[in-house]
């Protein structure tokens, strides 16, 4: 707890010798150290430091050569306020001022709790090609550079006119098939050799 000590009786009888200035951010003790004779202490808090302090007891008797310890309750406020405290000896004959500062407390520096998980990377595990991804690799690049719509006709009219020739058991769908895949293979390798042209 801080403290704020005036000293008693030192200088003079009824001398008060106190802090000008005092702050704080706790309930504090007013320390009476009396150096000489007994002594009588009056003990106000005025009425800005009155809205966040008070005493329990106002009026203190102080032995010769003691050190009387008054608790001042504070109660934590939003925003600084500053007010004064007044020592009174000698029913008046003596009187001191100290500004009190009331602060709010320093707000605490929050650590936040990482979990050691998010610290990790993440790796995601490699997924099998699907019939699409194949499909559409091979429209994209194509076979030795050959021209994706040639590659996509020809698989198409290849499929189609199989599945007629199965269907029907006809030798002459069949030898059609073969002409038209005749005619697929013809038109990649005469699309591979315009690319070749191209490149060089």
């Amino acid at each position: 707890m801080d403290q704020l000590t005036a000293v008693l009786n030192e200088a003079d009888l009824y001398a008060i010798a106190s802090p000008s200035a005092f702050e704080t951010s706790e309930s504090f003790e007013v320390v009476l150290d009396n150096h000489e004779q007994a002594v009588h202490v009056h003990l106000n808090l005025d009425e800005t430091l009155s809205s966040v302090a008070s005493l329990r007891t106002t009026n203190h008797y102080v032995e010769r050569n003691r050190t009387y310890p008054v608790t001042v309750d504070v109660e934590t406020p939003q925003t600084e306020i500053s007010g004064r405290l007044k020592i009174a000896t000698g029913y008046g004959a003596e009187v001191a001022y100290t500004t009190v500062t009331v602060r709010p407390p320093e707000e605490e520096t929050r650590q936040v709790a990482v979990d050691d998980s998010l610290s990790k990377p993440t790796t995601t595990e490699p997924t099998e090609p699907t019939l699409v991804d194949r499909l559409e690799a091979l429209t994209d690049a194509g076979p030795a550079g050959f021209s994706a719509p040639v590659i996509v006709v020809g698989l198409l009219a290849l499929g189609l006119s199989t599945a007629v020739a199965a269907s029907i058991g006809s030798t002459a769908v069949l030898a059609g098939s073969l002409v038209v895949l005749l005619g697929v293979v013809a038109s990649l390798a005469v699309s591979a050799q315009s690319d070749d042209a191209s490149v060089e």
